[in-house]
């Protein structure tokens, strides 16, 4: 327990149980447990508010229908940030993406069409940021719970758990598909840059220098990373000591 948080993993809510008067007072884990409490909140993902544009000329589904342009059926009319839906999202992303940083690019997509440069909307190499707490998390790129099976991944994890950098690369050709890092940050710029390159994982690993944004004098764990994965294939990997603004600079060049 941490943070007045107890976590149970690798198992589900079953059934909520009543008192006399109606109320919560248990609920049933699939597991067999009962946890006695007073409140019980269920999170299920974000789900756009469109209630309100139901009886209206909009078509909808979870979101407003956007086209590539995301204009909605009206014409002049567009819908951007949570509350849009791409009919056709482009491969690998979804429909609907309730991030901020997806927002924005929609309201640039939006600007040049109305300024009279009609724009297609490109989302991008995917990314995410949040902070849990104390643990702050990125994910760049393809990071599957279920990975294909020409998905391959190197991975360190600091002893005190509260620390980890995977990255995932193609088995067949080697090229980095994503990072995703608990703890730790990298610069998105050189994270974004690698992937759109399809950037070797030994290049990538021999540079980590160059993604590292932690703040200065914060601990380094780039060595420990090839560390694991020379152990991991039996090479012997050396990591090339590039940290610092000027070089990264010269490499987004």
């Amino acid at each position: 327990m941490e943070h007045g948080i107890d976590l149970r993993l690798n198992t589900e809510l079953k059934a909520i149980l009543p008192d006399n008067q109606g109320k919560c007072r248990a609920v049933v884990t699939s597991s067999g447990e009962t946890i006695e409490c007073g409140f019980v909140g269920l999170t299920a993902g974000v789900r756009p508010n469109i209630a309100f544009l139901k009886n209206t000329a909009l078509e909808t589904n979870l979101g407003i229908l956007v086209n590539e342009q995301l204009e909605t059926n009206l014409p002049g009319v567009y819908a951007i940030g949570d509350c849009a839906e791409l009919r056709n999202p482009p491969a690998g992303r979804k429909p609907i993406e309730a991030v901020w940083y997806t927002g924005r690019m929609m309201g640039e997509t939006v600007a040049n069409t109305i300024c009279g440069k009609p724009t297609s909307y490109q989302p991008g190499i995917w990314f995410n940021s949040a902070k849990f707490l104390d643990i702050e998390y990125q994910v760049y790129g393809e990071v599957q719970a279920r990975a294909p099976e020409h998905h391959s991944a190197v991975y360190w994890e600091h002893p005190d758990g509260k620390k980890s950098i995977r990255i995932v690369y193609n088995s067949q050709d080697g090229h980095v598909l994503g990072f995703n890092l608990m703890g730790v940050r990298y610069r998105h710029e050189v994270c974004d840059k690698w992937l759109r390159d399809k950037t070797p994982l030994e290049t990538v690993l021999q540079n980590l220098g160059l993604a590292n944004f932690d703040p200065e004098f914060y601990p380094q764990h780039e060595e420990e990373l090839v560390a694991a994965y020379n152990q991991q294939t039996g090479k012997n990997l050396q990591l090339k000591q590039k940290r610092g603004l000027p070089a990264v600079l010269q490499f987004l060049r």
